[in-house]
């Protein structure tokens, strides 16, 4: 089998290819943004780093989707708590929205988009078992939107709308894409700080800390699958 993983940040990506060590077999560009192969329990994967936010995403997953055929894709990297999760914890997602998109004054669901059947983006059933079935990982749903949530009460107000666990900036584009082009999709996020006033601060630490989150999120899942 074949598995696009999708990573943000390069400060998520660089740690993850570096700590994957000699499993690397080839690194290159597809497009603008970083790619590397590597291969683990038979399975190829290619690693793509697409850039921060719902519009990068939606575009990198497209572009790497467009770049080869793959059997499904894996996001990781970073969220903010929001409800019933805390630093340190894994989320494998049950679903994910964009929580800011928002089309009520003209009378839609907050996060429906005209035209689409689904606009809460169900996770694919295979990929979500192999990731549930690892050890400590537990399962939610996650919500996005094009900012870096620091706010408890807008927060709590999309737990409220959208029974949102956690909150990141590009799981609920990566979901649309893969929705769209009928490609099995999963995102497994790393709970770096509570989406509140001191946030930033935790995120940071997380990043100079935990180097090896995400080869470890993707390794025991290719493991499982």
């Amino acid at each position: 089998m074949k598995y696009l993983i999708l990573i943000a940040d390069i400060d998520e990506f660089n740690p993850c290819k570096e700590s994957l060590g000699d499993i690397v077999k080839k690194e290159y560009k597809i497009n603008h943004m970083p790619a590397f192969d590597f291969s683990y329990n038979n399975h190829e994967c290619t690693a793509v780093c697409f850039g921060i936010g719902k519009v990068n995403a939606a575009l990198g997953a497209a572009l790497a989707l467009n770049y080869d055929k793959f059997d499904g894709v894996i996001n990781t990297g970073w969220s903010g708590a929001v409800s019933g999760v805390h630093k340190g914890d894994i989320i494998v997602s049950d679903s994910c929205v964009e929580c800011d998109f928002d089309l009520t004054p003209i009378g839609r669901l907050p996060g429906q988009k005209p035209g689409q059947d689904e606009y809460v983006y169900k996770c694919d059933n295979a990929l979500f078992k192999a990731a549930c079935s690892v050890e400590g990982f537990i399962h939610g749903n996650l919500g996005t939107g094009d900012f870096f949530l620091t706010n408890k009460e807008l927060g709590n107000k999309y737990k409220e709308i959208f029974s949102i666990n956690a909150f990141d900036m590009e799981s609920g584009a990566l979901g649309a894409v893969c929705y769209l082009l009928a490609v099995p999709f999963v995102s497994i996020r790393k709970i770096s700080d509570s989406a509140d006033d001191v946030g930033v601060e935790d995120y940071t630490n997380s990043l100079k800390t935990d180097i090896t989150a995400f080869s470890d999120i993707v390794l025991n899942v290719l493991k499982n699958l």
